[in-house]
């Protein structure tokens, strides 16, 4: 029987039995629009059922519906006049997603080998939820070997999925009750609100900065959010390398967070996506003045049991359309419970395969961290002498591949400067994307991104140049 005929409406159905109840308010048979204004249960009315006029929607899709997400907004924009060098170079150059396109001649290479991407028969089957074991074995080696840990990862402690997105989300799900929140330090990262707020139903409380570091926390701040704050809190999420300012936190605040956390029963989710691509260490092998290798020890964490890592391809391998996220987590009760749940974000088998050929190939996956994290920081250092030669101030980064401008200088609102660098040709990210604090300090810087060529980067910094001089030409006139 189709489905339309099976569910025919009650009022078409009622009228053939021609059944008729007392505690339905009489409808003449030949009217097809039942209406039911009240049952009689027990003494007490039911609810009353009305007809469905349209499409419906939950409260959840409802409330997210209303949030205006700036990152989307600006991408949606890109999208639709999108630069490229031949068939549209008046195009909107997009610095403002962080994408890396320093190293598609050598991924590319690497992935179109028919050793790393033929398909076989077995590929074609669903594979394991969290990722094979071959390729949870292969991530934790590479983070062993990169990262150091004090104790060391195997498989059990890897969960792989489609994205640190959803990722984030499930640990959202496993982790958090619906209402619940989580501290932040602000500004953070856009895709935190979106990532484990429209899904899990989990809510940011932003933690300010010290004024003089913006990369400084005090417990004291830590204290005063977790005490003011209308949810209740469960968690401390961060991002290591810091998104939108593209540099590290101290081993000493990263420890204060996880003190924090332990001493009132929070847990810690650190979002380390950019973990392999802290060039400035790995480039030059940088130690801070005064400081010496002993303070640069690891030191044991807190509270392994409830400190939880996120990391990922996209960004360190630059395979940003791959979707490929990885869990991290010593507490075997936390990975059970994601692992029940990750069938939600499972990877395509043939993905799975391919990641495993090119991590089993250390020689290669060793030297393309290290070649790209010199690209990066060349980059990195071509910006910013231009930033420089223009007096445009800068939050000096360290890591990832972007950095967060100080525009002040265009005197405009920063919604409106953003329109016209969008008109100008450029998309860059303003601040409230990251859900910075409302006021003139913290407004009107933007987060561009570097991990382009060379010759894109100049073109994109002379768009920039040229909508500031513009600006400063009408305030004269």
């Amino acid at each position: 029987m189709p489905i339309a005929t099976a569910l025919e409406p009650i009022s078409v159905i009622s009228n053939k039995r021609n059944l008729e109840f007392n505690n339905f308010e009489k409808v003449p048979s030949h009217n097809r629009n039942l209406k039911v204004t009240s049952i009689q249960r027990n003494n007490k009315k039911a609810r009353i059922f009305k007809p469905l006029n349209g499409p419906k929607l939950s409260k959840r899709a409802l409330e997210i519906q209303n949030e205006e997400f700036l990152l989307s907004k600006g991408i949606i924009i890109v999208r639709n006049n999108k630069y490229h060098t031949e068939t549209n170079p008046n195009g909107i150059i997009n610095l403002g997603t962080a994408e890396n396109k320093l190293n598609n001649v050598e991924m590319l290479s690497k992935i179109n080998d028919p050793k790393i991407s033929t398909v076989t028969p077995e590929q074609l089957l669903y594979g394991p939820n969290p990722g094979s074991d071959r390729l949870r074995e292969e991530i934790a080696k590479l983070l062993n070997r990169h990262f150091n840990p004090k104790v060391l990862l195997s498989k059990e402690n890897i969960c792989v999925g489609n994205g640190c997105g959803p990722l984030l989300n499930l640990c959202g799900e496993v982790l958090f009750d619906a209402g619940d929140a989580f501290l932040v330090p602000e500004p953070f990262y856009g895709g935190f609100e979106a990532d484990i707020k429209y899904g899990a139903r989990v809510y940011p409380v932003p933690v300010q900065h010290e004024k003089d570091d913006c990369l400084k926390v005090s417990e004291e701040a830590l204290e005063e959010a977790l005490r003011n704050s209308s949810r209740p809190v469960k968690g401390i999420i961060i991002a290591n390398p810091n998104n939108p300012f593209g540099r590290c936190y101290s081993a000493e605040q990263l420890l204060l967070f996880c003190n924090f956390a332990k001493s009132h029963g929070l847990f810690v989710i650190c979002d380390e996506i950019y973990g392999l691509s802290t060039w400035n260490d790995i480039v030059t092998e940088n130690i801070e003045e005064g400081k010496t290798i002993e303070d640069y020890e690891c030191h044991y964490l807190p509270d392994p049991q409830n400190t939880h890592g996120l990391w990922g391809f996209s960004k360190d391998f630059c395979l940003n359309g791959l979707r490929i996220g990885v869990t991290i987590s010593y507490s075997k009760t936390v990975m059970a419970a994601i692992q029940k749940i990750c069938f939600l974000t499972c990877i395509p088998t043939n993905i799975d395969n391919i990641l495993v050929n090119i991590l089993s190939d250390e020689k290669w996956t060793d030297e393309f961290i290290l070649n790209n994290n010199r690209k990066l920081f060349k980059s990195y250092n071509h910006l910013t002498n231009s930033l420089n030669a223009h007096g445009i101030p800068y939050v000096k980064g360290d890591s990832g591949f972007f950095i967060y401008i100080d525009l002040h200088q265009a005197g405009l609102d920063e919604y409106d400067l953003w329109m016209k660098l969008l008109e100008g040709g450029l998309y860059i990210s303003p601040s409230q994307a990251f859900f910075s604090k409302d006021s003139y300090e913290e407004r009107n810087w933007f987060r561009i991104c570097f991990a382009v060529e060379q010759a894109e980067l100049d073109l994109s910094l002379d768009r920039l140049y040229k909508v500031l001089d513009n600006l400063k030409q009408n305030k004269l006139n």
